[in-house]
């Protein structure tokens, strides 16, 4: 990449230690303080805005920030979404190279380990659209009061498969329903603040029974002081989802590094082909600095095993041959001697040179 394509980048998405560290920390400042924890609702933030995206016509995503906009921040999906987009406004204002949908993503990325979560791989690259033209439709998003079936259809169509599903759903480990929100109230977890596998324990081990209230079919604990949605529910009762439901309930490093992969993927899907975590690095630094490389000096290969014996062979031959040469150049000297008459020269008994 040239010089001039390296500025004309910078600006877009200066994908930089220092940079990304800088707005991590005003994010961090944002979301977490006096008034509140406000994490969960980041996560939900950078889900909502990437959960929208069709492989079939590459549309939706998290690319462009389209939430912005009418119709889908009017989805009913989206509701309340507004305040934690409002309070992040000020991070934007601060970072106006910054695109809100990298603003977006990164907030929920920060706050699943702000939570105790696991790393998320994180690009910058992502641009904001100018008005709705590529709004996508409204109803692309999970709907909670729908089953199994309905889950396969809206991941699938984003590229994921059951183990994702399940994988994602494990956000619900963090956070709760609101009814002027959702239409759904409660908790899923007694640590709405830590992310764990707890929402797989809970799915597990509790027993689950319709709760019986005014409000959307959702179910509750013996206790009454926990929920569950249907979709939740479907994980369990679906068989191919609950082997994978079991399994993260015992092993949380697992259910992190799959929700890692997952989360990663999802926050990429819809946005340029260097945003995607499996992409590789784009040389986009503010001022990349240009090192003339050492010269190293060849080094001398030993020969092989094999090699190196035939080699000795060869040459222990040459040498035999040689002193033969020497031994037989010195008897015919002699001979010669005795049937010449003797003379005062002195013969010339330096051997031959032999290079070996």
């Amino acid at each position: 990449m040239s010089g001039t394509e390296l500025k004309s980048l910078k600006g877009s998405f200066p994908d930089d230690a220092e940079f990304e560290n800088a707005v991590r920390a005003d994010i961090e400042s944002t979301i977490v303080n006096s008034e509140g924890n406000f994490c969960p609702f980041a996560i939900r933030l950078s889900w909502h805005a990437s959960g929208t995206y069709d492989k079939d016509d590459d549309t939706g995503g998290s690319d462009g920030a389209t939430m912005r906009f009418d119709p889908e921040s009017s989805d009913e999906a989206n509701a309340g979404l507004d305040i934690i987009r409002k309070l992040l406004e000020p991070v934007k204002l601060k970072h106006p190279n910054l695109s809100y949908a990298d603003l977006w993503t990164l907030a929920g990325v920060h706050a699943i380990k702000l939570m105790e979560g696991p790393d998320i791989a994180f690009k910058f690259g992502r641009s904001d659209k100018d008005d709705n033209t590529t709004c996508p439709m409204n109803g692309r998003l999970p709907d909670a009061a729908q089953g199994a079936q309905h889950l396969r259809d809206i991941f699938f169509r984003m590229g994921f498969d059951d183990k994702d599903i399940v994988a994602l759903s494990g956000a619900h480990t963090v956070g709760a329903c609101h009814r002027d929100r959702s239409g759904f109230d409660g908790y899923w977890t007694y640590g709405i603040r830590k992310f764990d596998n707890e929402y797989f324990v809970n799915l597990i081990n509790q027993e689950w029974k319709v709760r019986e209230w005014a409000g959307p079919l959702q179910y509750t604990d013996v206790t009454g002081k926990l929920m569950m949605l249907p979709s939740d529910i479907a994980l369990i009762k679906d068989p191919i989802f609950l082997q994978y439901v079991q399994h993260y309930a015992i092993n949380e490093k697992d259910f992190f590094a799959d929700f890692s992969t997952a989360f990663g993927k999802l926050i990429a899907l819809g946005c340029p082909a260097h945003v995607n975590p499996e992409s590789s690095p784009v040389a986009v630094q503010l001022e990349p600095a240009e090192e003339e490389p050492a010269e190293v000096e060849p080094a001398e290969e030993e020969p092989a095993v094999g090699k190196r014996a035939e080699v000795e062979h060869l040459r222990g031959m040459v040498i035999h041959v040689a002193l033969a040469l020497i031994l037989c150049a010195f008897a015919y000297g002699a001979i010669e001697g005795l049937r010449r008459p003797r003379d005062t020269t002195p013969l010339n008994t330096t051997p031959p040179t032999f290079f070996f």
